[in-house]
Protein backbone atom coordinates (compact mmCIF):
# COMPACT_ATOMS: atom_id res chain seq x y z
CA UNK A 1 0.00 0.00 0.00
CA UNK A 2 1.58 3.33 -0.80
CA UNK A 3 0.57 6.68 -0.14
CA UNK A 4 -0.43 8.92 -2.94
CA UNK A 5 2.97 11.48 -3.28
CA UNK A 6 5.24 7.68 -3.01
CA UNK A 7 2.86 6.64 -5.76
CA UNK A 8 3.11 9.46 -7.89
CA UNK A 9 6.79 8.81 -7.24
CA UNK A 10 6.76 5.34 -8.98
CA UNK A 11 4.41 5.81 -11.19
CA UNK A 12 6.65 8.29 -13.15
CA UNK A 13 9.33 6.12 -12.86
CA UNK A 14 6.98 3.67 -14.60
CA UNK A 15 6.67 6.31 -17.29
CA UNK A 16 10.28 6.60 -17.78
CA UNK A 17 10.67 2.80 -18.42
CA UNK A 18 7.81 2.76 -20.72
CA UNK A 19 7.52 -0.76 -23.20
CA UNK A 20 10.65 -2.23 -20.81
CA UNK A 21 8.58 -2.82 -17.83
CA UNK A 22 8.01 -5.84 -17.18
CA UNK A 23 4.59 -7.45 -18.18
CA UNK A 24 3.56 -8.18 -14.57
CA UNK A 25 3.59 -4.28 -13.37
CA UNK A 26 -0.20 -2.99 -12.91
CA UNK A 27 -1.78 -0.60 -15.38
CA UNK A 28 -3.64 1.14 -12.80
CA UNK A 29 -3.76 1.79 -9.46
CA UNK A 30 -6.76 2.83 -7.20
CA UNK A 31 -6.89 5.52 -4.54
CA UNK A 32 -8.96 5.55 -1.56
CA UNK A 33 -8.93 7.71 1.80
CA UNK A 34 -8.00 5.57 5.16
CA UNK A 35 -9.27 6.60 8.69
CA UNK A 36 -7.04 8.85 9.61
CA UNK A 37 -7.80 11.05 6.34
CA UNK A 38 -4.75 10.21 4.35
CA UNK A 39 -5.26 9.58 0.89
CA UNK A 40 -3.94 6.03 -0.10
CA UNK A 41 -3.08 4.03 -3.29
CA UNK A 42 -2.61 0.43 -4.43
CA UNK A 43 -3.61 -2.43 -6.67
CA UNK A 44 -6.72 -3.23 -4.45
CA UNK A 45 -8.74 -1.60 -2.31
CA UNK A 46 -8.85 -3.00 1.51
CA UNK A 47 -11.96 -4.19 2.37
CA UNK A 48 -12.85 -1.59 5.16
CA UNK A 49 -12.55 1.59 2.17
CA UNK A 50 -14.24 -0.59 -0.29
CA UNK A 51 -17.70 1.32 0.05
CA UNK A 52 -15.94 4.93 -0.15
CA UNK A 53 -15.29 6.60 -3.80
CA UNK A 54 -12.41 4.89 -5.04
CA UNK A 55 -10.32 6.91 -7.85
CA UNK A 56 -8.51 4.90 -10.43
CA UNK A 57 -5.01 6.15 -11.90
CA UNK A 58 -3.30 4.74 -14.85
CA UNK A 59 0.61 4.16 -15.06
CA UNK A 60 0.83 7.82 -15.79
CA UNK A 61 -1.05 8.95 -12.71
CA UNK A 62 -4.31 10.12 -14.40
CA UNK A 63 -7.31 9.53 -13.33
CA UNK A 64 -9.52 7.31 -15.77
CA UNK A 65 -12.54 6.13 -13.83
CA UNK A 66 -13.99 7.08 -9.92
CA UNK A 67 -16.01 4.16 -8.41
CA UNK A 68 -18.57 5.81 -6.87
CA UNK A 69 -19.68 4.72 -2.73
CA UNK A 70 -22.23 2.47 -2.86
CA UNK A 71 -25.63 4.18 -1.67
CA UNK A 72 -27.22 3.99 1.87
CA UNK A 73 -30.89 2.50 2.50
CA UNK A 74 -31.50 6.01 3.38
CA UNK A 75 -29.75 6.97 0.10
CA UNK A 76 -31.95 5.09 -1.93
CA UNK A 77 -35.12 6.42 -0.06
CA UNK A 78 -34.43 9.63 -0.32
CA UNK A 79 -33.21 9.13 -4.26
CA UNK A 80 -36.78 7.26 -4.66
CA UNK A 81 -38.38 10.65 -3.06
CA UNK A 82 -36.99 12.75 -5.22
CA UNK A 83 -37.79 10.71 -8.09
CA UNK A 84 -41.54 10.83 -7.19
CA UNK A 85 -41.34 14.57 -6.70
CA UNK A 86 -39.95 15.39 -10.08
CA UNK A 87 -42.66 12.72 -11.73
CA UNK A 88 -44.95 15.02 -9.76
CA UNK A 89 -44.04 17.78 -10.40
CA UNK A 90 -43.90 16.99 -14.66
CA UNK A 91 -47.49 15.86 -14.51
CA UNK A 92 -48.79 18.80 -12.56
CA UNK A 93 -46.87 21.05 -15.40
CA UNK A 94 -48.54 19.17 -18.15
CA UNK A 95 -52.13 19.05 -16.40
CA UNK A 96 -51.47 22.66 -16.33
CA UNK A 97 -50.98 23.03 -20.00
CA UNK A 98 -53.87 20.89 -20.86
CA UNK A 99 -56.14 22.96 -18.86
CA UNK A 100 -54.73 26.04 -20.12
CA UNK A 101 -55.66 24.37 -23.69
CA UNK A 102 -58.65 23.77 -22.74
CA UNK A 103 -59.55 27.59 -21.45
CA UNK A 104 -58.06 29.21 -24.82
CA UNK A 105 -60.10 26.82 -26.90
CA UNK A 106 -63.33 26.76 -25.13
CA UNK A 107 -63.45 31.01 -24.59
CA UNK A 108 -62.48 33.40 -27.10
CA UNK A 109 -63.02 36.80 -25.24
CA UNK A 110 -63.62 37.38 -21.42
CA UNK A 111 -67.02 38.41 -21.93
CA UNK A 112 -67.68 34.24 -23.31
CA UNK A 113 -66.02 33.34 -19.64
CA UNK A 114 -67.94 35.61 -18.29
CA UNK A 115 -70.99 34.75 -19.62
CA UNK A 116 -70.59 31.12 -18.77
CA UNK A 117 -70.10 31.54 -15.08
CA UNK A 118 -73.05 33.98 -14.82
CA UNK A 119 -75.19 31.32 -16.61
CA UNK A 120 -73.73 28.73 -14.16
CA UNK A 121 -74.29 30.73 -11.11
CA UNK A 122 -77.87 31.92 -12.44
CA UNK A 123 -78.78 27.69 -12.73
CA UNK A 124 -77.13 26.92 -9.38
CA UNK A 125 -79.11 30.12 -7.87
CA UNK A 126 -82.56 29.11 -9.33
CA UNK A 127 -82.21 25.51 -8.22
CA UNK A 128 -82.06 26.67 -4.78
CA UNK A 129 -84.79 29.13 -4.66
CA UNK A 130 -86.90 26.50 -5.99
CA UNK A 131 -85.90 23.81 -3.39
CA UNK A 132 -86.32 27.30 -0.44
CA UNK A 133 -90.31 27.25 -1.54
CA UNK A 134 -90.69 23.84 -1.87
CA UNK A 135 -89.45 23.80 2.02
CA UNK A 136 -91.64 26.33 2.59
CA UNK A 137 -94.51 24.58 1.45
CA UNK A 138 -93.59 21.42 3.23
CA UNK A 139 -93.29 23.60 6.48
CA UNK A 140 -96.36 24.69 6.47
CA UNK A 141 -97.85 21.08 5.78
CA UNK A 142 -96.22 20.06 8.49
CA UNK A 143 -97.18 22.96 10.94
CA UNK A 144 -101.03 21.58 10.02
CA UNK A 145 -100.81 18.44 10.68
CA UNK A 146 -99.37 19.57 13.76
CA UNK A 147 -102.10 21.41 14.41
CA UNK A 148 -104.25 18.55 13.60
CA UNK A 149 -102.22 16.32 15.97
CA UNK A 150 -102.54 18.22 18.69
CA UNK A 151 -106.44 18.69 18.10
CA UNK A 152 -106.46 14.91 18.45
CA UNK A 153 -103.90 14.59 21.50
CA UNK A 154 -106.32 17.49 23.29
CA UNK A 155 -109.60 15.16 22.68
CA UNK A 156 -107.55 12.30 24.08
CA UNK A 157 -108.30 10.34 20.46
CA UNK A 158 -105.22 8.39 19.33
CA UNK A 159 -103.04 9.73 16.27
CA UNK A 160 -103.55 8.08 13.23
CA UNK A 161 -100.81 5.82 11.32
CA UNK A 162 -100.89 7.36 8.39
CA UNK A 163 -100.98 10.73 9.82
CA UNK A 164 -97.52 10.35 11.57
CA UNK A 165 -95.75 8.96 8.74
CA UNK A 166 -97.15 11.85 6.60
CA UNK A 167 -95.11 14.08 9.67
CA UNK A 168 -91.93 11.74 9.30
CA UNK A 169 -92.26 12.09 5.74
CA UNK A 170 -91.88 15.84 5.92
CA UNK A 171 -89.48 16.59 7.94
CA UNK A 172 -87.28 14.15 5.97
CA UNK A 173 -87.81 16.07 2.93
CA UNK A 174 -87.26 19.30 4.35
CA UNK A 175 -84.15 18.13 6.19
CA UNK A 176 -83.21 16.72 2.70
CA UNK A 177 -83.81 20.11 1.21
CA UNK A 178 -82.00 21.92 3.69
CA UNK A 179 -78.64 19.91 2.61
CA UNK A 180 -79.23 20.26 -0.76
CA UNK A 181 -79.48 23.83 -0.59
CA UNK A 182 -76.43 24.06 1.56
CA UNK A 183 -74.33 21.85 -0.93
CA UNK A 184 -75.77 24.36 -3.53
CA UNK A 185 -73.91 26.96 -1.65
CA UNK A 186 -70.77 25.60 -1.55
CA UNK A 187 -70.93 24.94 -4.75
CA UNK A 188 -71.96 28.20 -5.77
CA UNK A 189 -68.57 29.29 -3.90
CA UNK A 190 -66.38 27.32 -5.53
CA UNK A 191 -68.01 28.39 -8.80
CA UNK A 192 -66.91 32.09 -8.20
CA UNK A 193 -63.40 31.29 -6.80
CA UNK A 194 -62.90 29.08 -10.20
CA UNK A 195 -64.00 32.11 -12.48
CA UNK A 196 -61.61 34.39 -10.36
CA UNK A 197 -58.82 31.88 -11.14
CA UNK A 198 -59.96 31.51 -14.78
CA UNK A 199 -60.30 35.10 -15.45
CA UNK A 200 -56.77 35.67 -13.80
CA UNK A 201 -55.34 32.90 -15.98
CA UNK A 202 -57.43 33.79 -18.95
CA UNK A 203 -55.31 37.28 -18.59
CA UNK A 204 -51.99 35.82 -18.39
CA UNK A 205 -52.44 33.44 -21.45
CA UNK A 206 -53.55 36.58 -23.46
CA UNK A 207 -51.52 39.34 -22.22
CA UNK A 208 -49.24 38.52 -24.94
CA UNK A 209 -51.40 38.39 -27.54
Amino acid sequence: MLSESRLVTRLCLLGLLGAFAPATLAEAYKCWTNEDGIRECGESVPPEYSQQRIEILNRHGVVIDIEEPARTPAQLEQEKRASKQRESEAQQKKEKRRQDHILLSTFTTERDLKLYHQDKRESIEGQVEITRSSNQAHQENLKALKKRAANLERRGEPLPDNLLEKMEQLKRQIANNERFIANKQQELERLNEQYKTRLKRYRELTSSD
